[in-house]
């Protein structure tokens, strides 16, 4: 019942995904200033924002699970929240990277982007 069709969109998915990756990194221009490492903004970017997506979306539906206590709701939030620490942790990792060719620096501690991602990031693995 939901698995059909489920085979051809992956497919097609990972089609599109290795093709945007390979025009990001292989068409675009490099940057004028920062050259090469600029170009992990193609990914970190996007990453960032559906993770974050993700995890307002799982606290609605974690909210939605004590009001009407039905467990799906529950798993649906469950699921929302850890793809969203996946993606997180692929969020911190790109922006340590571009951060190390940028600034010099792994990880800078006076960024409040930075530090309130983190935190963030840490409050919803403990889910």
């Amino acid at each position: 019942m939901y698995g059909k069709g489920l085979r051809s969109l992956s497919i097609v998915t990972a089609v599109v995904l290795s093709g945007a990756l390979a025009l990001a990194f292989f068409y675009a221009p490099m940057d004028a200033d920062q050259g090469f490492s600029q170009k992990i903004f193609y990914v970190h970017v996007p990453m960032a924002i559906v993770a974050l997506c993700g995890f307002v979306a799982g606290g609605l539906m974690a909210i939605a699970h004590l009001r009407t206590r039905d467990s799906r709701w529950d798993m649906r939030s469950y699921v929302a929240i850890h793809l969203s620490i996946i993606l997180g942790v692929g969020v911190l990792v790109t922006g340590s990277i571009w951060a190390r060719a940028s600034w010099g620096h792994w990880w800078v501690w006076n960024e409040p982007t930075l530090v309130s991602f983190l935190i963030i990031f840490l409050l919803y693995a403990t889910y």
